[in-house]
């Protein structure tokens, strides 16, 4: 059986439950009660305002406009172009790098990150000549950086940034124009006689032909193999019309002409002439004037081979019969 001092404990705790319950419930109704009146406080104020003449209000200020930033160019062959910038390095000192030396790693699609360019700025101790690292005391001299410690490159006029500043503005400008179409050129047709496309009016063009030096045969348009010999077009290969005074040493594609053996010349035959001595018979050598075997110098008596020619004298009575016709002639002349 239930003491009486246990059933009082119990009614206190029940009590306290209610009490704590009701609490909570009085806080909740506070809460949503106070809700609309700050609904109705806010919305309060605005209908006199609408009432009121509107005031001048300041002019929103332009935002600036961002341009966009660039989209990252990506590439697919990255080892191709790490190879590439080595071959270009070894050029440079005077190296060669063979195809299969270069082992580049697996071609795996990498972002180019575009970046703006920045102008990297030396300074020099003007004490012992030493570059400023990232800090500002020398290495060296531990001298600290001051205003006569040269800066390469020199750091540009008032004049100079003013004037690059117009010239950027410029190029902006003339950018920012846009490009006006070029007018469409109005082209002559002629209906085709068939009922087909249109025939368009072209201008005259010059129809060059090649012949072959050998066979004489016109090649075919761009061609330059002869259909008829198989020779390769050459700088001997006539052009018609010709075009010698901007091409004087062949034509461009030309190859060099084959070899030809030079023509043959006719030429009078001439006889060989020896010089014998006349006391031994030993033949002369070319150019020499005494004999090699007895010592004796060529003279009117050294036989020669062959002999002179000796002009043959005229016969006397055809002589005599032109002395008498230039008579008759001097005497038809006086009468």
């Amino acid at each position: 059986m239930s003491t009486p001092g246990s059933q009082s404990e119990d009614k206190q705790d029940g009590l306290s439950k209610v009490i704590s319950r009701m609490r909570t419930v009085l806080r909740r109704t506070s809460s949503t009660k106070s809700s609309p009146k700050a609904t109705k406080e806010t919305i309060a104020p605005a209908q006199p305002e609408s009432s009121k003449e509107p005031a001048s209000q300041p002019e929103p200020k332009a935002k600036p406009t961002t341009e966009p930033a660039p989209e990252p160019t990506s590439f697919s062959n990255w080892g191709a172009l790490q190879e590439e910038k080595a071959r270009v390095l070894f050029a440079k000192y005077g190296l060669t790098l063979e195809p299969g030396e270069w082992k580049a790693a697996t071609d795996v699609p990498v972002q180019r990150v575009t970046k703006t360019i920045r102008m990297r700025v030396r300074r020099t101790c003007h004490r012992c000549q030493t570059t400023f690292g990232p800090d500002k005391v020398c290495v060296n001299c531990q001298h600290v950086r001051c205003k006569k410690c040269p800066r390469h490159p020199a750091a540009k006029s008032k004049d100079q940034k003013d004037r690059t500043e117009t010239a950027l503005q410029t190029i902006v400008a003339q950018k920012s124009q846009p490009v006006q179409p070029k007018p469409k050129e109005h082209k002559l047709t002629l209906p085709s006689r068939t009922g087909g496309q249109d025939l368009i009016r072209r201008p005259a063009r010059q129809r060059v032909r090649r012949t072959c030096h050998r066979c004489n045969t016109i090649f075919a348009p761009h061609a330059t193999e002869c259909a008829s010999c198989k020779h390769i077009r050459c700088k001997i290969c006539p052009r018609d019309p010709p075009k010698l005074d901007k091409y004087p040493d062949g034509y461009p594609g030309d190859a060099e002409p084959p070899f030809q053996p030079p023509p043959r010349t006719w030429k009078k035959p001439r006889q060989r002439v020896r010089y014998i001595c006349h006391q031994c018979d030993t033949i002369y050598r070319s150019g020499e004037k005494t004999c090699s075997s007895c010592g004796q110098e060529k003279c009117a008596e050294t036989k020669r081979d062959p002999p002179k020619k000796q002009k043959p004298e005229p016969d006397p009575e055809i002589v005599r019969r032109v002395e008498e016709r230039l008579a008759s002639i001097r005497v038809s002349g006086a009468d």
